[in-house]
């Protein structure tokens, strides 16, 4: 496992020079290469891991409503400044469960391993700034940011994926899931994907409301 983590952690090295980190329990395992683009994130290691040790996250996060949060999940405890934003996306998901990202605004890719229910919980965030890639089989899940981590492991196979390939070429872009590799999957941008034993779960938590109006007060 951690063999493993670290290879995929040294092909990501460029995505994180200020750190690395792994974490891992039985069969499941996150890392993450840490980049500080905060001043709170200058605070923050990862994977996050609670104190019971049943919930673990590792994310590529910057919230842009985190004064709304810190009210809504009052977090009181220390200063807002010393509370990361993946701390906070985890204190969501233990606050709303399954339904957090619809709580966030901002740019967010992340992967929540929930021991108590045993299934990883993973969000792109609403228009996909942030990049999740995954390979799914009977015995392997992996996922990162760059599809150069997962074809690290030798499970993953590097057949090109030629039906995408040519809508590329042809400007067609309908399907958000299919990369050129086949089995490599894209997260699409506002969905949830939820994996366990016996299943995998792909949820779409927002949609764009063409109809919304925004009035702005006009101040003299």
């Amino acid at each position: 496992m951690h063999s493993n983590l670290e290879q995929m952690l040294a092909n990501l090295a460029h995505r994180g020079p200020d750190g690395a980190g792994l974490w891992s329990e039985a069969n499941v395992g996150l890392g993450h290469r840490m980049l500080w683009t905060t001043p709170e994130s200058l605070h923050e290691r990862l994977p996050l891991y609670t104190q019971a040790g049943d919930l673990a996250i590792t994310a590529d996060a910057r919230l842009d409503n985190r004064d709304e949060l810190l009210t809504s999940l009052r977090l009181t405890d220390r200063p807002a400044g010393e509370i990361s934003d993946s701390a906070l996306i985890l204190a969501a998901y233990q606050e709303w469960g399954d339904a957090c990202p619809q709580k966030l605004l901002g740019d967010f890719a992340f992967a929540i391993w929930d021991g108590r229910k045993q299934h990883l919980f993973c969000a792109r965030d609403h228009f996909g700034v942030k990049s999740f890639f995954y390979y799914a089989s009977d015995t392997l899940m992996v996922f990162a940011n760059e599809i150069k981590a997962l074809l690290t492991l030798s499970d993953v196979p590097r057949r090109l994926n030629e039906t995408r390939i040519a809508d590329y070429l042809t400007g067609i872009f309908e399907d958000q899931t299919a990369t050129f590799y086949q089995g490599i999957l894209r997260l699409p941008a506002a969905h949830t994907l939820t994996i366990d034993a016996h299943s995998m779960r792909l949820k779409r938590y927002w949609v764009l409301d063409p109809t919304y109006e925004l009035r702005l007060m006009v101040l003299c």
